[in-house]
């Protein structure tokens, strides 16, 4: 009887040894597979953009945010759609957040706009930052006057 049940054994390891690898590589597949699903979907639906009242206050506002690389630019970093509805001059800083929340990157820009005016501003990052990995982004704007006081 034992005899019988370790050839039993011995024959769903052999199976496991056969089949297994094929499973577990089906199974990583699929996983990849979801996973870049859930890429392409945050992608189209953007990311969160978190914006501080110093842009309101300055009459800026950020409606986008986009990849560089996925608009042609060949720098590693993404751009913001600003519009300006009153003459601006000063730094624009954007903080890129990771999706538990933690800050993954930070970048400063000057700006300068007319009144009534709109552009794509390039924001470069470090390469080491994956542009995947950025789920919300949070602007700030210092106008001229403070950043020449630091």
């Amino acid at each position: 009887m034992a005899s019988e049940k370790i050839d039993m054994v011995t024959g769903i390891g052999n199976a496991l040894t056969d089949k297994g690898g094929k499973a577990a590589e089906s199974i990583a597949s699929g996983v990849g597979t979801m996973v870049k699903g859930v890429e392409r979907g945050a992608l189209k639906v953007g990311r969160k953009l978190n914006i501080n009242a110093s842009l309101a206050k300055a009459g800026l506002s950020v409606t986008r945010v986009q990849d560089a690389a996925a608009s042609g630019d060949d720098k590693h970093g993404l751009l913001a759609y600003v519009v300006a509805s009153a003459k601006v001059q000063g730094s624009l800083r954007m903080f890129a957040y990771d999706a538990l929340g933690r800050e993954i990157a930070r970048s400063s820009v000057p700006l300068t706009f007319g009144g009534d005016d709109a552009a794509y501003v390039g924001l470069q990052l470090d390469q080491h930052v994956a542009l995947g990995d950025v789920v919300a982004v949070g602007f700030t704007f210092a106008p001229e006057e403070q950043v020449a006081a630091k």
